[in-house]
């Protein structure tokens, strides 16, 4: 049997899609986490220096969504065939984007500077790329691809789980991906692991 052990910091950050891929899966595996005070002795153990990283049998697999690729493709929530894995890796991307753009928003300390930001970033690429995925969802049933959850349903659940804290009106105009997110939150295996997640600020 695989022996599964995700390192990551003791957050949820870019290790939290990986956590719910494998809890939405019902496979076992060591959640292995560390404090921001231990991550300098562990440093120099990881591939590229970095975490997230998936220990397989004792072979390292680092960067956040080549684990979450991997992990799905072994545990059927990749897609049926090679096109639907493209359209998976490609709403999953849309989710990654949003992570990447919205970052410099949450780095700057000038709070109107934040505020230009937040408006420029909601309004070039938030706004027209959730309406996007709220087509698809809309056109295809429910979920991005295919007829059942994929990774990028996950990915879309792990960001705006996370994102609707500080902002709760994000998916106002979006009523189809509340439903998907409720869909996600409301799995058993989902819901079990929620119960008993380390409560941490991120």
């Amino acid at each position: 049997m695989t022996q599964y052990k995700l390192h990551y910091f003791n957050f949820r950050g870019l290790g939290e899609l990986a956590r719910l891929i494998f809890h939405y899966a019902g496979v076992a595996f060591e959640d292995v986490r560390f404090e921001r005070s231990e991550w300098p002795q562990l440093k120099a153990s990881m591939p590229f220096g970095q975490v997230p990283v998936l220990e397989v049998d004792g072979q390292f697999l680092s960067q956040s969504y080549a684990i979450a690729r991997y992990i799905s493709r072994k545990h059927g929530l990749a897609g049926q065939d090679d096109w639907e894995q493209a359209q998976v890796d490609m709403y999953a991307d849309c989710i990654k984007d949003f992570m990447i753009n919205g970052r410099p928003i949450y780095e700057e300390q000038d709070p109107e500077k934040q505020k230009t930001l937040m408006s420029q970033f909601m309004s070039e690429k938030m706004i027209p790329h959730m309406a996007v995925l709220e087509n698809q969802l809309a056109k295809n049933g429910g979920v991005l691809v295919g007829k059942d959850v994929t990774w990028a349903d996950i990915a879309c659940y792990a960001f705006f789980s996370y994102v609707s804290v500080k902002h709760p009106d994000i998916l106002k105009d979006c009523p189809n991906m509340s439903v998907l997110i409720n869909k996600i939150a409301s799995n058993d295996n989902i819901k079990k692991y929620l119960e008993t997640r380390p409560t941490t600020e991120i």
